[in-house]
């Protein structure tokens, strides 16, 4: 005689509209986080604007925002091409190194990228839109 197989799949089932929900509740979250992240971004761009323009007004060459224990929030939000834009602005002579090693210094927030490639591929990014607009001219 042979043993009873027991059909599983209605339990499987039950699971798996558990964890779609759960993950349906985690992207509204997530995209909520991500509203808040965009408007704080706005908000610290516009600040950054205004602050540089204060600096500008009162004639001092343009320094780092620090707020609180001293971690410079000058990049924040930022991608790394806006912020490596700025710096070879500052710097014309500046070389790659130099820049990834300002933005360490800077705190720069690299999310999940490596901080060499991202500074590699975004300076690669600008010295094509360089050579393309010093072409057009």
């Amino acid at each position: 005689m042979q043993p009873r197989l027991t059909d599983i799949r209605k339990e499987l089932e039950e699971r798996i509209a558990t964890i779609q929900r759960e993950i349906g509740k985690l992207k509204v979250e997530r995209a909520k986080l991500d509203e808040k992240l965009q408007d704080a971004d706005r908000r610290m761009g516009a600040l950054r604007v205004i602050y540089e323009a204060e600096l500008e007004r009162l004639g001092q060459p343009r320094g780092s925002l620090f707020v609180g224990t001293g971690k410079s929030y000058r990049f924040a939000g930022m991608k790394v091409g806006q912020a490596l834009k700025i710096i070879r602005e500052e710097y014309p002579s500046i070389t790659k190194e130099q820049a990834h090693d300002l933005l360490v210094k800077e705190g720069f927030d690299f999310g999940t990228k490596r901080a060499k490639s991202a500074v590699h591929f975004a300076w690669i990014g600008l010295e094509r839109v360089k050579r393309s607009s010093e072409s057009n001219q």
